[in-house]
């Protein structure tokens, strides 16, 4: 045995400095490939995620001076600017409004729809194949054609929703001047786009994770005699928690994050920024060469969307815990 002990602790050894020569042995052509594939990603993060971060951190204690055409720091007059136009400029504070309510409406309007629509595909109705990619649809076009698609359905003249109404003697209910040109529809416009929009994308990843749940937890429910909506809310729901949570998670990113489609849609809509949100404020900043007032806008909702996130994040996670089956 002692002999056996000795001959294999040898052959490992071999194995081990054959290990090694081969390290040794490595092609310079391969150790450049590797260097360089290693390389690359490591400035990319440190060139277009920390530099641009960190200069656009500095960029909101700083202005320029148009005399000398140099770079001076200001300390806080950025922020003290922003908080003059919070006050006496409606457009920011428009924008912060339309931001949240964009969020209501994605996580208490546009949520409980696709979780229950998911629900719907699950219990395999007719047409429920149909119906899902009619739902997706929307999530593999171009947002452009989309919004072009949804703005000709409710143009003023020749658009069908218009042509509807008109036929059914609903003419009163069409705005003069235009769905997503009035003051009182631009905004609600954006919001039914956002659910109309949005409802595919979250409808594939929740009824992805309402297949993974076990069939012996849906069929002892049955055998018990759980209706549906009792399945929903206490099987399927809880069960499915970790899903709904990434999308209210996401859904609260919005606040600071969207502005395409409002932008598409309404131009920021009329009358001072009707339907413009945080970030479309921001994009505006940068393209009047406002850049150190758009750089501290961008640090504020930063500080204040950091630990709203993480907090909510933290709520929801004591709320249900992860659920492994």
């Amino acid at each position: 045995m002692k002999i056996a002990q000795i001959t294999l602790r040898e052959n490992d050894e071999d194995i081990l400095k054959e290990i090694a020569l081969k390290k040794q042995k490595m092609p310079l052509s391969r150790k450049l490939f590797i260097i360089c594939m290693i390389t690359y990603p490591i400035l990319q993060f440190l060139v277009f995620w920390v530099y641009v971060n960190f200069n656009s951190i500095l960029m909101a204690f700083q202005t320029l001076d148009y005399m000398s055409q140099s770079v001076k720091w200001v300390g806080f007059d950025n922020f003290v600017k922003v908080w003059n136009d919070l006050i006496n400029i409606p457009d920011l504070l428009n924008c912060i409004k339309n931001s949240v309510i964009l969020f209501l409406n994605n996580n208490f309007i546009l949520l409980p729809i696709s979780i229950f629509c998911a629900y719907i595909f699950f219990k395999k109705l007719p047409g429920n194949k149909i119906f899902r990619v009619i739902f997706f649809l929307p999530n593999i076009i171009s947002i452009v054609v989309l919004t072009m698609s949804f703005s000709f359905m409710f143009e003023n003249s020749i658009g069908p929703i218009n042509s509807i109404l008109r036929n059914l003697g609903l003419e009163s209910l069409i705005p003069i001047n235009g769905w997503l040109s009035d003051k009182s529809t631009a905004f609600p416009m954006v919001l039914v786009y956002c659910i109309w929009a949005g409802i595919g994308y979250n409808v594939v990843l929740l009824s992805g994770a309402i297949n993974r749940i076990p069939t012996e937890i849906i069929e002892a429910g049955k055998l018990d005699g759980i209706s549906a909506p009792r399945e929903l809310f206490n099987i399927v729901i809880p069960l499915i928690f970790p899903t709904i949570s990434t999308l209210f998670i996401t859904g609260v990113t919005v606040i600071f994050t969207l502005f395409l489609q409002p932008q598409l849609l309404t131009g920021g809509g009329p009358y001072e920024h009707i339907s413009g949100t945080i970030a479309m404020y921001i994009i505006e900043k940068v393209n009047a060469n406002q850049l150190y007032e758009a750089s501290c806008v961008g640090l504020i909702f930063s500080i204040i969307g950091i630990p709203l996130v993480l907090g909510i994040k933290k709520i929801l996670d004591l709320i249900t815990p992860d659920v492994n089956y």
